[in-house]
Order: C-alpha cells, then sequence, then structure tokens
C-alpha cells in the first residue's frame, strides 16, 4: 500500500517511520520563526542608531545609514605615530570655545592629540593673558617652537619659522573653529595614514566654500530667515528668548511672513540689527528662496563672500546636530583634485612642510593648488568627522560690519560646547 505525497509515492512503512523526524522539522521550524522574531525587533534598534555628538563611524557612509561607533570599532593610530595640534592663536572670544575641544580631544583624555602648540598672531594684551591662562591649563598645551617669533607676520613666515618633525602629524587649526566632533581628528589622520598619496587631509568642515554647496546637495541645510526686527517678549512660542540663547534648534520660535515672500539672495544685504537670529521655516523643508540657493561649487564665489549663506549654515548644523542626523553631511572621501580648499581644519605630515619651504604669502593656495599640481598628490576631505568654522573675512567685515557678527549664532555654540564638551570625558 502506498501513499502519494509532493515526492511521488512511498510505502506505507515509510510514511509512519518519519514521526521523529516531523518533530526535528518542527523544531527547525520554530527556531528560525523565533530568530526571524528577535531580528524585526532588532532591527530598529540597528537601523535608527542616533549619530550623536562624539559618535560616527570610520565605515563607508552609505544613505540612510548612522552607525553608532562602539569602542571596538575606533581606529587606533599606529603606534609611535605623533600626532600634534597647531592652534593659529589670536582672538580669545573663539579659542575660549576651541579650547573645550581641544582638551576632550587630547590623547591623555582618550583622544588623539599628543600634544596642542599655540602659534601667537596677536599683539592683543587680554587675547595674550587669556593665552597664558590656556597654557597654564593643561601640561599637553605649550607654545610652538618658532625661530623667529619677530617674522611671525603672515601666515608663510609662520610655516617657514616653525619647527617640525618630519615623521609627526600635524593638524592645523584656525582659532574659530568652534565645534569638533569627536571622530573628526582621527578620521583625519586616518585617511593620511592609509593614503600618503594625499598631501593635505581636512576635516569636513561646515561653512567652507564649495563644501557648503555640497552639503547643499546632501540634503544637510534647512529652511531658515532672519527675523527682521526685535522679538516680541510676550509672544508664548518663544521659548529660545525666554530662555536667552538655548543651542537647540527646536526651541526657536518659527519664521513669520507671507507664503510667497521673496528676499532677492543674489546680492548680499546688511543684517537686520544686531544680535538678530535666524529661524527655521518650518510649514515647509523647500529651500527655494532662502540664502544657499544661490550658492555655488566654487572657492570664492556666495559660500565664501555671503554672510547670509554663513548664517544659514551654521544655524542648520545645530538643527541637525539635535536632530541626531550629522549623518547628512557625511561621506567617505572627497577628493579636491587641484581646486582651492579652505584649510581651517587639515592634517598633513611635519616632512611635507620641511621639504616644500619656503611657502608663499597665501598659504592656502600653495597647500591645495600650486603644491598638489608640483607634486602630483591631492588635498581631500574626510568626509567621516564634521567640524564647524566660524567665518571668513568677507563674512564678517562686510556691510560696516553689520554681517554675521551681529547674529546670535556664536552664542549657541558656546552655550552648546558648555554643557555637552567642556569638562565632559568623552
Amino acid at each position: 500500500m502506498a501513499f502519494s505525497n509532493h515526492r511521488g509515492y512511498v510505502s506505507l512503512g515509510e510514511k509512519l517511520r518519519p514521526r521523529q523526524g516531523q518533530r526535528t522539522i518542527i523544531t527547525r521550524i520554530l527556531f528560525v520563526v523565533i530568530a526571524l522574531s528577535a531580528l524585526i525587533l532588532l532591527l530598529p534598534v540597528v537601523t535608527q542608531t542616533p549619530v550623536r555628538h562624539g559618535i560616527g563611524s570610520l565605515k563607508a557612509w552609505t544613505p540612510g545609514s548612522s552607525v553608532e561607533r562602539r569602542p571596538q570599532d575606533s581606529w587606533q593610530k599606529p603606534e609611535g605615530l605623533r600626532v600634534v595640534g597647531l592652534v593659529f592663536f589670536g582672538r580669545k572670544r573663539f579659542v575660549s570655545i576651541l579650547d573645550c575641544y581641544l582638551k576632550r580631544n587630547l590623547a591623555v583624555n582618550g583622544g588623539i592629540l599628543d600634544e596642542v602648540q599655540f602659534i601667537r598672531r596677536t599683539q592683543d594684551k587680554e587675547d595674550l593673558a587669556y593665552l597664558d591662562e590656556l597654557l597654564a591649563s593643561s601640561s599637553s598645551y605649550g607654545l610652538a617652537n618658532v625661530t623667529d617669533v619677530e617674522r611671525i607676520e603672515d601666515y608663510a613666515s609662520t610655516w617657514d619659522n616653525l619647527q617640525l618633525d618630519k615623521e609627526t602629524i600635524y593638524i592645523k587649526i584656525d582659532d574659530d573653529v568652534i565645534f569638533i566632533e569627536d571622530n573628526t581628528l582621527e578620521s583625519m589622520v586616518k585617511v593620511r595614514v592609509e593614503h600618503p598619496e594625499y598631501l593635505a587631509v581636512s576635516a569636513n568642515s561646515i561653512n567652507n566654500p564649495a563644501l557648503s554647496w555640497v552639503h547643499w546637495h546632501l540634503g544637510a541645510i534647512r529652511p531658515y530667515l532672519p527675523e527682521m526686527k526685535p522679538p516680541d517678549e510676550s509672544r508664548a512660542d518663544d521659548l529660545d528668548w525666554n530662555r536667552r540663547k538655548s543651542w537647540r534648534a527646536s526651541e526657536l520660535p518659527t519664521w513669520q511672513g507671507p507664503d510667497d515672500h521673496f528676499i532677492d539672495f543674489k546680492s548680499d544685504f546688511p543684517a537686520p540689527f544686531n544680535g538678530h537670529r535666524w529661524l527655521p521655516l518650518r510649514k515647509t523643508t523647500n529651500d527655494d528662496n532662502t540664502p544657499v540657493n544661490v550658492d555655488t561649487y566654487d572657492k570664492a564665489g556666495p559660500g565664501w563672500n555671503f554672510w547670509t549663506i554663513a548664517a544659514q549654515e551654521l544655524y542648520s548644523f545645530l538643527e541637525n546636530l539635535e536632530n541626531d542626523e550629522l549623518y547628512r553631511y557625511k561621506f567617505d572621501v572627497w577628493d579636491y583634485k587641484y581646486d582651492r580648499l579652505s584649510i581651517n581644519l587639515i592634517a598633513i605630515m611635519g616632512k611635507d612642510v620641511i621639504a616644500n619651504r619656503p611657502f608663499p604669502s597665501d598659504d592656502e593656495q600653495y597647500l591645495t593648488v600650486e603644491l598638489p599640481k608640483i607634486l602630483g598628490r591631492h588635498s581631500v576631505v574626510a568626509g567621516q568627522g564634521t567640524s564647524v568654522h566660524y567665518s571668513f573675512r568677507a563674512q564678517v567685515w562686510g556691510h560696516n560690519l553689520h554681517a554675521l557678527a551681529w547674529t546670535d549664532v556664536l552664542d549657541r555654540y558656546r552655550a552648546y560646547a558648555e554643557e555637552k564638551v567642556c569638562g565632559i570625558p568623552r
């Protein structure tokens, strides 16, 4: 006697035997169901892990990814390699923010900087007094060893007079860098170590000509506009004004104006009043008719000249920071080829500086355009870690100083550093 099944015919004895085998199959099915259920439960945790300050991944970024960097994933610099920060010091109001990030990135605090050297580029007595306080605040801080301090008149003489070690990686830092993500310096050094063919490696810097255009096209720049008159202190939804300069964009009121508003951003204009804010357009995600809409991929275009684009970038970054969305800015490596790249935060080997002295007066043009062409070695951006650069001269000095300095954005970055960075371990 035989029974039919999907495999054909089997004998009655064969059909009756596999009861234990059936249990095995059922057990396996249950195991698979349980495993799949566990995977479904874990999936939101894996895919929605936020990229918070101090968190990032040195793996290649893909759209929608936001992988938390756990200790075992952190890149370790090669044994014996020294990494030294070079701060071009001049202004207390900026360095008092930067100081928190420098200390957080010191090797003694779990970071990558073996030491930080300050290069004096000011004669202001108050700023120099603050520099003395800084040097006394950490054994990892020191003055850069310069052969002729009196000759430090421009960037060329600064580079030419620095005493450098050939095998050390130096990270040149402008004094108005006001945010550094925890993995930023590591990612720069990692790219330079793994790709010695590169001459200089920049951070993924916010408010950086050409990069601002890249960030815009990646969807990182949010729609913001300036408030055109001082705020109404009685306005109930203005938590920001009532709390006096929170860094959180969520506490800003919504920009008020007609839906069909039009502001001509093709020509820059003066700031409306001192201490004004930029407010989000929460009714739309469309950035049409906001300053960034006229930006170009250009070393000296609107992203360099217009304070309005800088303001929109700086306020947008705080919104993305609060919302755990720094992944919007990220990519692997952006090769500038022989285009000019702003060097407000770059990594370079000591031997590459020493071998190519003397420097001309325009060190940026030399390091990112002229010297790369001579050597056939490109300058690139390490896209995995962000930093924020406050301003270029044109963004502050335009309109008789009625420009970026007339916003309150610097106070907001100070508020963030004081709450989240200063004195807080990694």
